[in-house]
C-alpha cells in the first residue's frame, strides 16, 4: 500500500467554515493568557481549553471514520506552559555551582500519563460530567467551601461541558456536509451516553486523546490494551452479524490517522497480557490487528506485545515474523519482569498483572502518575571526575571520586526536583484527567499533580554501558598496564584520539566491553548502576510517592551525544553514546546471545519502568523457520529470566546503502530509533552513517 497518499487521505485539520485556523487561535490563546493573566491558574487554563474548543476546526474528509479537530499537529497553549514554568524556576534556590546542563537534563514532564481508558469508555463524555457535578455536591455536602475546591470542580465540570459542546458542533458539521449514517450515529451515541458499539469505542478513545493532547496538553501516552478493552464491543458486534471486513476498516481508519499525524515518537497501544486465571489474555481480536497492522505497513501507531510462559507460539511467531520483515515498531514487554519489579515496589499482584504500558515501553499501574523529570548523563559524569582527579592514586580512590560526586548532584538536584514537581499543577493544572480520575474528585485536587496514590519519580540513566566501559578503559589502562597517566589520557579525549592512535587502536580491541558476557565488563556495569540506583531508589518525593530509576533516555544517546567529547572506552567526540541497556555501538562483538547475557547479568528489579536492550541482527539469522525459532529462543530467554523491554533492527549493509544512495526507492523503510521507530529517509546523514556502521559491524560479527 502506498502510505504517502493514504496519510494524504486524513491529515484535514477540519472544515475551514467550523472555525478558526491554528494561527488564529494561538493569537487568540495570547489574547486570553494576557487579559486574565491575574486568575488562578486552573481558572486561566479552563478558559484557554474553552476558548480551543469552542474555537477549532472540526470535520473529517469523506473517507475518514474519525473527525479531525483543529488543533492536528500544535498546542498553542504549551509554550505558555514553558513561560510558565521558567518564570516560577527563577524563584526555586539552586545552587550556585549547579549547572543542570552538563551532568543532566531537567524539565516538568507532562509526556508520561494513560488515563483510566475504561472509565472513559464505561461513563463516555455526558457520564463524567455527571459524576463531576455529583462529586460536587458530596464534597460540599460533607466539607466547608473554599474558593480552591469550587474552582477546582467548576473547572472540571466546564471542560466536559466545553467537550460536549464541540462535540455537537461536529456532529453539525458532518451533518451539514453529509457524512456516512454510521459517523452520525456515532458520534450522536457519545453526545447522548456511552460507546456501545467497536466503532464508538475506538471514537470515543480518538476524541478524547485528541481533547487531552491538543487542548489539555498532557500526553495520553497509550490508547491502551486494544485485545481487551475493544474485545467486548467486538464480540457484541459480531453477535449482530457485523462482519469482519467492518472491524478491518475501522482499525485501517483509526492507525492511519495515527500515522498521517507524523507524531515524532509514535503513539502505542498494546496487546496481549495475562487474564486473572493466569491465561493468556491473547485472543481472536490480537490476531486481527496484527494482521492489519501488517499489511499497512505502518511504523506508527507502535505496538507493546505483552509477553509471559502462557503467550501462544503461534502468536510470538507472528509478530517475530513481521519484525523480521521491517515491522520494528513492534516491540516484547515482559510481564515476569513487571510482576516481579512491581510487586517488590510495593504493589499489589493485581496492579501488577494489569499493568499498563505506555510512551516508549514504560509500565506502571492503571491510575498512577510517574513522571520522567530527569535524566543523568553518566558518560558525561564519568568524563568530569577524570578531569577533577588528575591525581588519583589507584582505581578505587578514582571509584570514590565518582561516588563523591554522585552524592554532590544527588544532593543538589533531589530538592530541586521535589520544588519543581510541587508546583505541577500551578504549571499546566490538568482539567480532562481531574474528571476521570474519582480519587481526584473525592479530594477536590488536580488529578495528575495530586491525586495518584502512585505518585513516583522515575530518574533516567544514558549512557550506562559507555560510562561503564570508559571505567573499564581507565582501570586497566591507567591504574593496571599504566600505559598512560590521567593527565595523558585527558589530553587524547581533548584532542579527539588525534596522536593517539595506537592507544586509540588498544582500547576499541580491549575485550572489556558491556554487551559480550565479559565478566569484568559486567560487573563493573552493575557497580556504576548501583552507585546510582541506592542513592535514588525508594526515596520520598514531594507528591507522596518515591523515586525510582531506569536505564532508558529516550533519544538523548544522540542529541547529548552530539555535544559530549570523547570518552575513555574509544568513543569519538560527537557520536552517539550507548542507548538504553544496549552495548555502545560496534562494541557488540560476540552476538546476540552474549549480548542477552550481559543484559541479563543486571537485576532489573531494581530499574521500575525501564530496563529496555535493543538487539541487532542480520536478515540471514533471522531467516527460514530456523531463524523464527532462533528469535523466539531469544526473547522468550529474555523474558523469563526478568528482562524487560527488547526490541529488534533486521539490518542488511547493502539495502541501507542502496537507500542512502537512492532515497526515493526507499520510502517506506523503517528504523528503530529507541522505543520508536522512523522513516530511514527522515534521519540525518550523521544518524544514517551510524547505523550504516553498526550494521557492517554486526555483518562482520557474523562473516
Amino acid at each position: 500500500m502506498d502510505m504517502r497518499k493514504y496519510e494524504a487521505d486524513f491529515q484535514s485539520p477540519g472544515m475551514p467554515e467550523t472555525g478558526k485556523s491554528v494561527e488564529e487561535l494561538d493569537r487568540g490563546v495570547c489574547a486570553i493568557m494576557e487579559e486574565k493573566k491575574d486568575l488562578p491558574p486552573r481558572m486561566l487554563k479552563m478558559a484557554v481549553f474553552e476558548y480551543l474548543l469552542d474555537n477549532m476546526r472540526v470535520g473529517s474528509a469523506p473517507d475518514d471514520l474519525f473527525p479531525s479537530f483543529g488543533l492536528w499537529g500544535s498546542k498553542p497553549f504549551e509554550k505558555h506552559i514553558s513561560l510558565r514554568r521558567i518564570s516560577r524556576e527563577k524563584e526555586i534556590d539552586l545552587p550556585d555551582d549547579f549547572t543542570p546542563g552538563e551532568f543532566l537534563n531537567l524539565w516538568a514532564d507532562y509526556a508520561h500519563s494513560v488515563p483510566d481508558w475504561r472509565c472513559i469508555l464505561e461513563l463516555g463524555f455526558s457520564g463524567i460530567l455527571a459524576r463531576a457535578k455529583q462529586a460536587e455536591k458530596i464534597y460540599f455536602g460533607k466539607h466547608d467551601e473554599s474558593e480552591e475546591k469550587r474552582q477546582f470542580f467548576q473547572s472540571t465540570i466546564r471542560t466536559y461541558e466545553a467537550i460536549l459542546r464541540c462535540m455537537k458542533r461536529l456532529l453539525r458539521c458532518e451533518e451539514e456536509t453529509g457524512a456516512k449514517p454510521e459517523i452520525l450515529a456515532a458520534i450522536r451515541h457519545l453526545i447522548e451516553g456511552r460507546a456501545e458499539t467497536f466503532h464508538e469505542a475506538l471514537l470515543q478513545i480518538w476524541c478524547y486523546y485528541q481533547f487531552s493532547e491538543y487542548a489539555d496538553c498532557l500526553q495520553t501516552r497509550s490508547f491502551g490494551n486494544w485485545d481487551q478493552l475493544l474485545y467486548p464491543y467486538y464480540l457484541k458486534d459480531k453477535a449482530k452479524g457485523t462482519g469482519e471486513e467492518s472491524f478491518r476498516a475501522l482499525l485501517r481508519n483509526y492507525m492511519g490517522k495515527i500515522q498521517a499525524m507524523h507524531y515524532y515518537w509514535g503513539h502505542p497501544f498494546y496487546l496481549g497480557g495475562t487474564n486473572p486465571d493466569g491465561s493468556s489474555a491473547v485472543n481472536e481480536l490480537s490476531f486481527l490487528i496484527l494482521d492489519e497492522y501488517d499489511k499497512l505497513g505502518l511504523y506508527d501507531p507502535k505496538v507493546h506485545i505483552k509477553v509471559n510462559n502462557n503467550t501462544p507460539i503461534p502468536f510470538l511467531n507472528k509478530v517475530l515474523d513481521m519484525i523480521r520483515r521491517n515491522h520494528n515498531s513492534l516491540v516484547f514487554v515482559g510481564e515476569p519482569c513487571i510482576m516481579r519489579t512491581m510487586r517488590k515496589a510495593g504493589y499489589t499482584e493485581e496492579e501488577a498483572r494489569t499493568a499498563v504500558i505506555k510512551g516508549c515501553y514504560e509500565y506502571t499501574c492503571e491510575n498512577a502518575v510517574e513522571t520522567a523529570p530527569v535524566r543523568f548523563v553518566l558518560p558525561k559524569i564519568v568524563n568530569d571526575v577524570l578531569r577533577a582527579n588528575p591525581d588519583a592514586p589507584d582505581f578505587e580512590a578514582f571509584l570514590r571520586a565518582l561516588e563523591n560526586k554522585i552524592d554532590e548532584l544527588c544532593r543538589k538536584l533531589f530538592p530541586v526536583i521535589d520544588r519543581l514537581e510541587s508546583m505541577l499543577d500551578f504549571y499546566n493544572p490538568v482539567l480532562m484527567l481531574s474528571g476521570v480520575s474519582a480519587r481526584a474528585l473525592e479530594l477536590g485536587v488536580d488529578g495528575y499533580a495530586k491525586a495518584p496514590v502512585h505518585a513516583h519519580t522515575n530518574i533516567w540513566l544514558a549512557g550506562p554501558a559507555t560510562a561503564a566501559d570508559s571505567l573499564c578503559a581507565i582501570r586497566r589502562f591507567v591504574f593496571e598496564k599504566k600505559r598512560v597517566t590521567i593527565p595523558e589520557l585527558l589530553n587524547a579525549l581533548d584532542s579527539d584520539w588525534q596522536g593517539f592512535e595506537a592507544l586509540h587502536k588498544d582500547i576499541l580491541n580491549d575485550p572489556c566491553k558491556f554487551g559480550n558476557h565479559n565478566p569484568e565488563a559486567d560487573a563493573m556495569t552493575a557497580r556504576l548502576l548501583a552507585m546510582f540506583t541506592s542513592r535514588i531508589n525508594g526515596r520520598k518525593n514531594s507528591r507522596g510517592g518515591f523515586y525510582t530509576t531506569a536505564l532508558h533516555a529516550s533519544n538523548a544517546f544522540l542529541f547529548s551525544g552530539w555535544k559530549l567529547e570523547a570518552t575513555p572506552e574509544g568513543r569519538h567526540k560527537g557520536e552517539e553514546y550507548s542507548k538504553n541497556i544496549s552495548p555502545q555501538s560496534g562494541r557488540c562483538r560476540n552476538g546476540a546471545t552474549a549480548l542477552i547475557q550481559s543484559v541479563l547479568s543486571l537485576d532489573s528489579s531494581e530499574f521500575a519502568a525501564d530496563f529496555p536492550v535493543d538487539v541487532t541482527l542480520t536478515p540471514s539469522a533471522v531467516g527460514g523457520e530456523d531463524g523464527l525459532a532462533a528469535m523466539r529462543a531469544l526473547v522468550m530467554t529474555y523474558i523469563r529470566n526478568y528482562g524487560h523491554a527488547i526490541h529488534f533492527n533486521i539490518f542488511d549493509v547493502r539495502r541501507l546503502e542502496e537507500a542512502k544512495a537512492h532515497p526515493e526507492k526507499y520510502p517506506d523503510l523503517q528504523i528503530r530509533v529507541c522505543g520508536w521507530n522512523v522513516l530511514w529517509n527522515n534521519l540525518s546523514t550523521a544518524e544514517q552513517d551510524a547505523y550504516l556502521d553498526q550494521a557492517r559491524a554486526n555483518e562482520a560479527m557474523t562473516a
